[in-house]
């Protein structure tokens, strides 16, 4: 629900915002220093210039005091956009006291149709990772599955589940918890692959995960894909560069990005209790890292 998200919408004037500055658009984020947010500046940069307006940057700061909202709200832009961040429920009030319209990008938890947002079939993605590890004819499985359990992550791991389940039966699936990052696989990933001299199949919910699995692999003498098969998620520009390729379900996140700003756009003469969810589809990217199919 709603409330989960730390959404309150009461009070929001629908229809037409008034008194914005209608070339401008905020897009806000938690970092600029990964592949995940410079392809989104990227696709946010193209959309607002393709729909006539200027982009603005605003970094989330860890500090809670930090007063983004209320530095947008004076600015008065178009509309905002949150990339995997959480907004608090004084900060969605401060926006809709200024009647500026929020899309999400990937929220970390399902907004129920309150507020607008961006994803991609993530259950599906993990599906076709799923599927195509099946079809390798292995029998050992791993997910890493990232932290906190952020719904995104939830629906990628669920759709890996399933495939499995769907080609193999009921086969086991070892799930290794870890950051987002890929801090401390090693560890577990160590203990899994002691149990068993056959071959293992790993589906990370990202990539910097999947790369946490290679070095691991490497630590413990472990060849790729001979002896774990790896597919990641997000298909970053590096995925295709590794020793030796990663195989990744490709996100098409500069498309999101750009289609939120058309939301921004759309949004702002919109009269409507309930707003969009569009997901954009994902593509599995077959490369060296996991065994060739069987089928």
């Amino acid at each position: 629900m709603a409330s989960d998200l730390n959404y309150d919408m009461t009070g929001t004037n629908r229809g037409r915002p008034a008194n914005l500055d209608l070339r401008l658009i905020e897009l806000v984020l938690g970092t600029f220093d990964d592949a995940w947010t410079q392809a989104i500046v990227s696709g946010a940069r193209r959309g607002a210039f393709a729909n006539g307006f200027d982009l603005v940057l605003t970094l989330e700061r860890e500090d809670p005091a930090d007063d983004w909202p209320a530095r947008v709200a004076r600015r008065r832009p178009s509309g905002v956009i949150l990339g995997i961040i959480k907004p608090t429920r004084h900060q969605i009030e401060d926006l809709a006291a200024a009647r500026i319209p929020v899309v999400l990008i990937d929220p970390r938890s399902d907004p129920h149709g309150e507020v607008a947002s961006v994803g991609t079939t993530d259950w599906q993605g993990g599906y076709d990772a799923g599927t195509h590890l099946a079809a390798t004819g292995l029998e050992r499985f791993a997910v890493i599955a990232g932290v906190p359990h952020y719904r995104f992550g939830k629906a990628r791991e669920d759709g890996f589940r399933t495939a499995i389940a769907d080609e193999l039966g009921d086969v086991p699936i070892t799930r290794i918890d870890a950051d987002w990052t890929g801090a401390e696989v090693t560890r577990e990933f160590r203990a899994l692959v002691a149990k068993s001299g056959t071959p293992l199949g790993v589906f990370a919910c990202n990539d910097e995960m999947a790369f946490a699995v290679y070095q691991a692999a490497s630590v413990l003498g472990l060849r790729i894909p001979e002896d774990v098969s790896v597919i990641g998620f997000n298909d970053e520009p590096r995925a295709s560069a590794a020793e030796p390729p990663l195989t990744s379900v490709r996100q098409p996140l500069e498309a999101m990005a750009a289609r939120a700003v058309q939301l921004v756009r759309d949004l702002r003469t919109r009269n409507s209790d309930r707003f969009e969810r569009l997901e954009l589809p994902t593509r599995l990217m077959v490369r060296e890292s996991t065994i060739a199919s069987r089928t």
